[in-house]
This record gives C-alpha cells, structure tokens and sequence, in this order.
C-alpha cells in the first residue's frame, strides 16, 4: 500500500501507529531548518567515520556529496540533557549530560536557531498524543530542577532554552537509511521526522506495517521508530532530515510514569473509509 495524502494507520486495536503529512512545513521552518544546518555544517562534518565496522549512522558510504557548496553531509545529536549510547544505567553511577554537540561556544545560539521546528514538533505531540506530550512536559520541568540542584548550569541554561518536549534531535543531511529500528524509543512514544531539500520521488518503506509513504521535502512522519522498521534512500538531490526522539532513559530518571498508547477514538471513524489490509490487521484511516 502507498500512501500519498494525509493519513493515519491505526490497528486492530485502534492504537494509532502512524501519522503521515505531507506538506506540514511551511517555507519559513523550512528555511530555518536549511540554514541551521548550514551552520552546524563543522559537526556534521566531523561526524562521519570511514571505518566499515563503526556504526552505520555515522559511517561515510552512507553519505552522498550535496548538490552545492552549502550543505555538508553528517549526522549529528542535538539534546541539553540526555544518556550517551552505553552509558544509561544510573545504578552504574552514570548521570544525564549534555549532547557533545552542544559543549562549544554556539551551543545556544544553536538552540535558538532551531526553535520554530522545535515548537512545530512539540505542537504536532500535543495533537497526536496529549498523553505522552503531558509526559514530556513533566520530565523537562523535573530535569530543569534536577540540573539547578546539582549546580550543572551549562545544562541548566540550555534547558531553558530548549523550545521541544523532546529530548533531543538527530539532525542528518544526505545519509542513506537502511531499513532499522531504533530500540532506545519508548514503544509507546511516537517520534517525529520532518525533511526539506531539493530532492524529488522519495520513498519511504515502512516493512513490517506493508506501508510506502511519498517522502516529498516538506513532510512531516510520526511513529514509534522502535516498533516500526523504516527505511528510505535518495540518488539524486540534497535532503535534510531532522527527527525528534524521545529517550525511556531519560523519562525513567525523571521519574515520569509511561503513557499508554494514543488510541483513536472509535466514534471518530468513518466506517466507510475503514480499509483493513495485511496479515497484521492493520487499519487505515485515510482522511485527517
């Protein structure tokens, strides 16, 4: 199944496992997404690795060369407050830090620069599951507590600043992406990807729902990146993708209780645009 107008897939159960808008973005978050990569072009730059056996996120064959001399190809970690890969068990004495993106002299002027696509994002949790945003606003108010007491005001000033409920943002400029699944992803939670570039006829291969979404610049998909695999891959043009995450580390320090899964509410369905499909008894609703 294709999908190419807004729509939401929800399951048998009528859990919601996946909204899809295209065109969500507006040209001025477009614009503040390119020109905020812009100018993280030094990281993404030293992001990349050359080693086969590194991991595949970072690893250069993913990596295309941009169109023109602007865009630098990379994929980086923004969060103010976050647990390193590895290092997410507090019993083992390991503490939240900042993201190593954001310990140099433009940490918060790059906190500013993504604050519009920040809100959109957090706007976009609110509606699509008012549960977990709830969640989220309480584990930012606590981890801003938490940074105050301990005296981290590096942390603490970015916290302030930081205009999202999620913990943080994978910023990737011309990376191929196999299909995956990101474990560190509450089963719950839904994650956000939003793309812009000059690209054209994208696909996005959704494996194990049976689903490809139209992946035109512009976009915005929203899923639990752990439940769903997800991939895409573009020959040919620039593309800049920014996917908010959420860490279940990072809500089980705050002690935040987990939200259940958004669940559309029957009455809402129209029974005649109710399409069952795939052995999974997936559902989808095609009109938002």
């Amino acid at each position: 199944m294709v999908l190419d107008r807004p729509s939401v897939v929800i399951d048998s159960g009528h859990r919601i496992i996946l909204w899809y808008i295209p065109g969500a973005l507006s040209p001025w978050v477009q614009n503040d997404m390119y020109m905020a990569t812009i100018a993280m072009g030094d990281l993404l730059k030293r992001s990349i690795t050359n080693k086969e056996s590194s991991n595949w996120r970072t690893r250069g064959s993913n990596f295309r060369p941009p169109d023109g001399p602007e865009l630098t190809p990379g994929c980086i970690n923004i969060a103010p407050c976050w647990f390193q890969q590895g290092y997410e068990n507090p019993d083992e004495g390991f503490k939240p830090m900042v993201s190593a993106s954001l310990k140099g002299d433009r940490s918060l002027s790059m906190i500013m620069d993504i604050q519009r696509p920040a809100l959109l994002a957090s706007v976009a949790l609110r509606v699509m599951h008012p549960q977990l945003y709830w969640a989220s606003v309480r584990t930012h108010v606590e981890l801003g507590r938490w940074s105050a007491e301990q005296g981290l005001h590096d942390m603490h000033r970015l916290l302030k600043h930081w205009a999202s409920v999620y913990t943080g943002a994978a910023i990737m400029c011309n990376r191929q992406s196999p299909k995956h699944r990101d474990p560190k992803c509450p089963p719950e939670a839904f994650d956000i990807l939003t793309s812009i570039g000059s690209y054209r006829h994208a696909v996005m291969q959704l494996t194990n729902l049976g689903i490809e979404l139209i992946y035109n610049p512009g976009i915005m998909v929203s899923y639990s990146s752990r439940l769903v695999r997800h991939g895409i891959c573009v020959d040919q043009g620039d593309r800049v993708v920014w996917a908010w995450f959420l860490q279940d580390s990072m809500h089980n320090y705050a002690g935040t209780p987990r939200p259940d899964y958004a669940v559309y509410n029957p009455v809402d369905l129209d029974a005649y645009q109710l399409a069952k499909y795939n052995q999974a008894d997936f559902a989808m609703y095609g009109n938002l």
